[in-house]
């Protein structure tokens, strides 16, 4: 790894580190994608935090839900709702809802009071607290190119993920428009609120929510001449 590549990669460990500030339970802390190495074996850590975690279900889940699954520490209040499907482990942290139609795998929902609305593709993702992705919201989590691995794009540069299949990693406090695409290896920093119809890539900080949330504007504007 060049110079500028190992700043790049500190740099965007940093970034990941201050993702997620709420309050959970030290092992699944534990768990979280924050170094090179936790980052690269987040799938095997993850299978091997599901079968030990004890469950916490005071939740609802529908009838008509196909949970294949596991779900840990679903609080009160919680809610699966109806066509949802949960495959392989995934984590739903308390007072999180997960809505009609949904497909979600592999992934973690830290909570509290994390959505997904109706129609949402969550594959290889970790999500933080109050964080609301709004409906036909679709996270890819692998390239169509020749790459064996993820590359995450950190101020022009590509930093190797490890990992052959990434989502997103999502700070807390993040508010996603409907119909959004995310790229692989998507960083979202906290507290941002996030245009509709938008794709995602690399890293979206405060300056390029601000930049899409203006393209969305003039385009907005613009169809309503």
């Amino acid at each position: 790894m060049t110079g500028g590549s190992a700043r790049a990669s500190r740099a965007m460990f940093d970034l990941i580190r201050s993702l997620w500030s709420s309050r959970v339970d030290p092992a699944l802390a534990g768990l979280l994608p924050c170094d090179r190495s936790r980052l690269a074996r987040f799938y095997e850590r993850l299978r091997e935090y599901v079968p030990a975690a004890p469950r916490a279900h005071a939740g609802t889940i529908d009838p008509a839900a196909c949970v294949q699954g596991e779900i840990i520490s679903m609080g009160p209040g919680s809610v699966i709702r109806a066509g949802a499907v949960l495959r392989d482990e995934v984590v739903v942290g308390p007072d999180s809802m997960i809505g009609v139609h949904c497909e979600v795998t592999r992934s973690v929902l830290l909570g509290p009071s994390t959505q997904l609305g109706h129609f949402v593709y969550l594959a290889d993702s970790v999500l933080g607290a109050r964080v609301m992705v709004a409906g036909n919201t679709w996270v890819a989590n692998t390239t169509v190119g020749r790459a064996k691995t993820i590359p995450i794009i950190w101020k022009g540069r590509k930093v190797d993920s490890g990992r052959s299949h990434l989502g997103m990693l999502v700070g807390d406090g993040v508010r996603f428009g409907a119909s959004t695409t995310v790229c692989p290896g998507c960083i979202v920093a906290p507290d941002l609120t996030l245009p509709p119809s938008v794709t995602l890539d690399g890293v979206i900080d405060r300056a390029r929510s601000r930049a899409l949330m203006r393209y969305f504007s003039r385009t907005w504007s613009a169809r309503k001449r």
